[in-house]
């Protein structure tokens, strides 16, 4: 594998991979900026691009805004890897973005932590032939509850239901059939019950020795959480716990019911254990309504 193979961190929003961001973001070698979007959002579709037009979309673009990089940075970055061409490779152009931002930065490899990729891991395996692909998952119950107290996100137990379910089942699929030695699946729950047994894998996995000061991201990351991440993530800085919002204790049982008339199947296919194997009639009802976005089964923690 290339010393500059990138790595791209995916899953279902709320379900770590911030967490997951900051312990690799505090090895001495790689950088992982805060989630870009941009290299789905400003992909054509043509394998060339011209260098100036792409140059001015990146800057405009509000994730990459929030990287704190100067466009100069960048446009330096490209130019020497394009010398007098106008034209180059997208992807090209991406990994001048990132290199960039780990050069800045004092780092030498680069990855990518932005969840919602995990919806075009076939794409990103074309443009980045090298890149490896973690994608971590979380007991989908304790993410529904997640979004109970945050401004975005679905907000019915139907509908979180169905979101992770998808996400969830389109990186498992893509990346178990498609992907092979490329791919990685961590549980959440593993991560945080062994922290140090898991990055160990993880950083064999994509080519760089462990660092026993990735375990020290709680003071390492302090200044890498971005303010908006902070405020939805008030713990992510701390050592976690499995059983922060546990579903068991804080999720209503009515409404683990509905999530599982959802997702049961996928929640099984992950080795999740099941508390309703047979939802009810009614369960799937109120599921069904509820996962078109319909107010119905209001996510809610247990009084």
């Amino acid at each position: 594998m290339s010393r500059e193979a990138p790595f791209f961190i995916v899953g279902s929003a709320r379900s770590g991979t911030t967490l997951l961001r900051l312990i690799l973001n505090a090895h001495p070698k790689v950088a992982v900026p805060p989630e870009s979007r941009f290299v789905i959002e400003l992909y054509r579709g043509s394998q060339r691009i011209e260098i100036d037009p792409f140059l001015s979309a990146l800057a405009s673009h509000k994730r990459f805004q929030t990287w704190d990089l100067p466009i100069a940075v960048v446009t330096e970055e490209l130019r020497s890897m394009a010398g007098d061409a106008t034209e180059v490779a997208y992807p090209e152009a991406i990994t001048a973005a990132f290199r960039a931002y780990a050069r800045v930065n004092g780092k030498s490899r680069w990855g990518d932590k932005t969840p919602r990729y995990v919806e075009h891991l076939e794409l990103l395996a074309r443009l980045f032939p090298t890149a490896r692909f973690i994608h971590l998952i979380r007991d989908g119950r304790n993410v529904a509850l997640s979004y109970a107290n945050v401004p975005f996100g679905p907000k019915t137990i139907g509908k979180a239901a169905a979101l992770w379910a998808k996400r969830v089942c389109a990186g498992y699929q893509v990346g178990r059939s498609v992907l092979a030695d490329r791919y990685l699946e961590v549980l959440y729950e593993d991560l945080v019950e062994d922290a140090e047994g898991e990055t160990r894998d993880i950083c064999a996995f994509i080519g760089v020795e462990f660092d026993p000061g990735m375990l020290d991201y709680t003071e390492r990351a302090r200044g890498s959480v971005l303010q908006r991440a902070s405020a939805y993530n008030p713990h992510v800085t701390e050592k976690p716990t499995a059983n922060v919002r546990s579903w068991q204790d804080s999720m209503p049982p009515d409404q683990v019911e509905v999530f599982e008339a959802v997702a049961g199947d996928t929640l099984s296919l992950i080795g999740y254990e099941r508390a309703f194997p047979h939802p009810s009639a009614k369960a799937r009802a109120i599921a069904r309504l509820s996962a078109r976005g319909l107010p119905v089964a209001k996510i809610r923690e247990r009084a």
